[in-house]
């Protein structure tokens, strides 16, 4: 009797099993991530085979079997080793092991696998529409994708939110707006710190991967598509059976400056030297972009340049194909040797004069031990040839890359960043009455990663919070003019799918000077970098986007020099410059003067006209209680001219 009740429960187990055993594909990918069939043997009945590649094939249930629920997949892979024996449309039953790969679901020819063809040909699935919603862009507790892995979906418009790859792969959005890295760290975040999603919104596509015309595309670009829904190292991917391209990607110069407009630019030249094989042509490229693309802007902040040498280089072939254009550069090394070196420099035009340029900040120590900054801020002081003239400072950043920000090095990593940010804000607040624009590659966004708030820190503006709590430091806050576009402008740089600021151009309040516009050159960052060796097209002649500060001056700017003038007429004061100083003039000919010295906005607050006189030196004392601050001296005659600056103290 025992023995015949084991045998019956033996053979429930098996009958149990065996129905077990034969299930439908939404079965097999449950609603979760991995397979409740998991390393099992089933067999699946009559499911449509929706495309053939190489070494694999798709199948999905028929849309009269499916569950209809919408958090199930009716569509699986079935890897082969060789050229598949099925075609498009067959209908098919199949039997094999259930497996897990990059967490797709699958099943693999080695497991064993027999497929019977039940159909030559029936109708395919309808399609899945993704839609703005759908892929959602908030994080769920099973992503939306994987509730249609493997099966057909199709989208009418999507935008192509980085370049494609080196793996031909082309992150994508369903819609015409691309997507953004957003304030925080990526979820799951440590409490009360900010958080980000991630974008979970985005996925790939790959154009060839069933056999399609591939094509090199870039950011920004508009498209629609059928396919199929796979998965693999660590995204969602399409593998369309149809595509189509509906839009040119975003390539775009900066407007021309008005006649009375001074510009400054600030461009990452992405490591230029001239150990690079490829020196001559990345000169050129550099070259043809601050021109045509940046419009040649007055004052060019770079970095990423090897030497002053380098610099130098880049300014004479300006020059040379250029004569309209005279740039001189600066650039102060940051003394570390070897292959890779980056440093930050200028070109500055003949339209700027009195220039000076000073490294600040080489000599701080970081915490950790050794110098705070690998490429030290470099501040110039200038003024603008305009009428009347115009003082400018330009801090020029490189500051500590996000690379390391998490990991076994991260506290290193995070606390560099953030002393740099400190020490930067400490600059800014030294000159925080000043014409001042601090500009460069920030390696930051414009809001907080979470774990260092490197912009509101210099900034001194408000800051969503960060692990390193930002100081008060700055007493007036800059203006980010990142902020005043538009939002599908607010990019510089592409990491990850994600469109990012990381090139930013912060303002005090100016006196003299009024802003017109911030402009990002497009056409780096949405490039491939297959193009930054080759001359033409200017596509990717860095990886980061270049802008432009367009300002209103008031007049044309002039090429004069003062220097021009030295042999004949010489000018000296000291700076800074206290009341009752004096200024001490030398006339080497005869010539009719007016003497005068204005503030920032062109009121003039001392005169004295001298009339004709004769060579000679001459002295003069400014009696005048003026606020501290920058006021200009000028010095007009009929053959003679000055202008220079002075630093007024009480």
């Amino acid at each position: 009797m025992t023995k015949n009740i084991y045998l019956l429960t033996l053979l429930i187990l098996l009958n149990i099993n065996e129905l077990r055993a034969q299930v439908e594909v939404w079965e097999i990918q449950g609603d979760g991530i991995f397979s409740p069939y998991l390393n099992e043997t089933v067999t699946t009945n009559q499911n449509v085979v929706t495309v053939v590649g190489d070494d694999f094939f798709f199948m999905q249930t028929p849309t009269y079997r499916s569950d209809n629920s919408p958090m199930t997949s009716d569509g699986i892979k079935v890897v082969w080793n060789n050229t598949p024996t099925v075609e498009v449309g067959n209908l098919i039953s199949l039997t094999g092991v259930v497996r897990e790969q990059f967490q797709r679901t699958q099943f693999d020819k080695g497991d064993g696998l027999t497929i019977t063809i039940d159909s030559a040909e029936v109708a395919l699935p309808l399609p899945v529409i993704l839609t703005n919603f759908f892929p959602s862009g908030t994080t769920p507790n099973l992503p939306d994708l994987e509730k249609v892995e493997g099966m057909l979906v199709q989208f009418p418009q999507a935008i192509t939110t980085a370049p494609t790859n080196q793996y031909g792969e082309t992150p994508i959005k369903i819609g015409t707006i691309r997507s953004f890295r957003e304030a925080g760290i990526i979820s799951p975040a440590p409490s009360g710190l900010p958080e980000w999603d991630g974008n979970p919104e985005v996925f790939e596509i790959k154009l060839n991967a069933l056999g399609l015309a591939d094509e090199l595309l870039a950011g920004g670009m508009n498209i629609s598509a059928t396919g199929v829904i796979d998965y693999d190292f660590g995204d969602y991917i399409l593998l369309p059976t149809e595509y189509e391209i509906t839009s040119d990607a975003p390539f775009r110069a900066v407007n021309d400056p008005t006649p009375t407009e001074a510009t400054i630019g600030s461009i990452n030249c992405f490591v230029l030297s001239n150990l690079e094989s490829e020196y001559a042509i990345r000169r050129q490229k550099v070259a043809a972009y601050i021109v045509d693309m940046m419009k040649a802007p007055d004052i060019v902040a770079v970095q990423e340049v090897r030497s002053l040498a380098v610099l130098q280089d880049l300014a004479n072939l300006i020059n040379e194909n250029h004569p309209e254009i005279n740039y001189t550069p600066y650039l102060i090394s940051n003394g570390t040797g070897g292959s890779f070196v980056i440093n930050v420099g200028y070109l500055v035009k003949n339209t700027v004069s009195d220039v000076q340029v000073t490294q600040l900040g080489a000599d701080e120590q970081f915490s950790f031990g050794g110098k705070l900054h690998y490429r030290p801020p470099l501040l110039l002081e200038a003024i603008f040839n305009s009428t009347p003239p115009k003082s400018i400072k330009v801090l020029n950043l490189h500051l500590k890359s996000l690379n390391g920000i998490t990991g076994g090095n991260a506290t290193a990593v995070r606390t560099r960043r953030h002393e740099q940010a400190l020490s930067v804000a400490q600059m800014v607040e030294a000159n925080i009455d000043e014409n001042l624009v601090v500009v460069g590659d920030f390696n930051a966004f414009q809001f907080s990663d979470g774990y260092v708030d490197v912009v509101n820190q210099i900034a001194g503006t408000t800051s969503l919070g960060a692990e390193y709590s930002v100081q008060n430091i700055v007493s007036t806050p800059l203006t980010n003019l990142s902020e005043s576009l538009l939002l599908g402008e607010r990019y510089s740089y592409v990491y990850q799918g994600n469109a990012q600021i990381l090139d930013h151009c912060l303002v005090t309040d100016f006196q003299g000077l009024t802003i017109s516009s911030l402009q990002y050159v497009r056409a780096n960052a949405d490039y491939s970098e297959d193009f930054t060796n080759q001359i033409s097209p200017l596509y990717h002649t860095s990886d980061h986007d270049g802008f432009v500060l367009f300002l209103e001056v008031g007049s044309e700017l002039s090429t004069s020099s003062n220097e021009v003038f030295q042999n004949i007429f010489s000018v000296k004061y000291p700076n800074p410059f206290l009341q009752n100083n004096t200024i001490t003039f030398n006339l080497k000919e005869k010539d009719v003067i007016h003497f005068s010295i204005t503030n920032q906005v062109g009121e003039v607050v001392f005169e004295k006209n001298f009339g004709k006189i004769a060579e000679g030196e001459y002295i003069e004392t400014i009696p005048l209680s003026l606020p501290t601050g920058v006021y200009f001296l000028n010095i007009k005659g009929e053959k003679n001219n000055f202008t220079g600056k002075i630093i007024y103290q009480k």
